[in-house]
């Protein structure tokens, strides 16, 4: 449990996201951006810069939203907003459009170092400044041979995951070289903790 309680709205429809804000201990309710505010890639970007303002977008959608009910947003909450990609070899990595991006995504990957960034917003909604920042996370894969792709297509847990796979799906050739694993899984809540300790 935490040194201070916090009531979170989490601006995501993640269920890992969720996950890990439960396995945490925090208490939160979920209010899920709409689809539009995770669009606008900008070939002139980093992967931070990326993750930054689209975490700044879904928290604007979502405050937008709170401020058209009868009483407008509730002071008390905090807004969490988050968005992920994998970087490989300068190539950014979102989440698959099907099975056949699952498959050019992992065998891109295969026997890489590659990279997870996390932006992270967190937004006090009684008159607080939002702040945002981002996390990054250093893996490797082990090579991968076509029946261990097509083994894990079948799962189908590459879906709505960056870099169309899972490291809490603990398939044993991913590995963390630096960074935060609750990153990698799509919340990193070492540096959750870090700003809401600023708020």
């Amino acid at each position: 449990m935490h040194d201070r309680e916090y009531s979170l709205i989490l601006a995501s429809g993640s269920p890992q996201r969720k996950l890990l804000l439960e396995e945490a201990g925090y208490r939160f309710r979920v209010l899920v951006p709409d689809p539009g505010a995770e669009c606008g890639v900008c070939s002139r970007e980093s992967p931070g810069e990326m993750v930054a303002r689209l975490a700044r977008q879904k928290a604007a959608d979502v405050l937008s939203r709170l401020q058209t009910e009868p009483n407008g947003p509730p002071g008390g909450e905090i807004l969490v907003a988050c968005d992920t990609v994998c970087e490989c070899q300068g190539q950014v990595l979102g989440k698959p459009s099907n099975r056949e991006h699952a498959r050019q995504m992992l065998r891109s990957l295969s026997g890489q170092e590659h990279r997870v960034y996390s932006g992270l917003c967190v937004w006090p909604l009684s008159a607080g400044e939002r702040q945002v920042r981002v996390a990054r996370t250093t893996l490797r894969m082990d090579p991968l041979d076509a029946a261990q792709i097509e083994d894990y297509l079948d799962s189908d847990l590459w879906e709505a995951k960056a870099g169309a796979f899972g490291y809490q799906d603990r398939a044993g050739w991913l590995h963390i070289v630096e960074g935060s694993e609750s990153n990698v899984v799509g919340l990193p809540l070492e540096l959750l903790a870090e700003m809401l300790a600023a708020v």
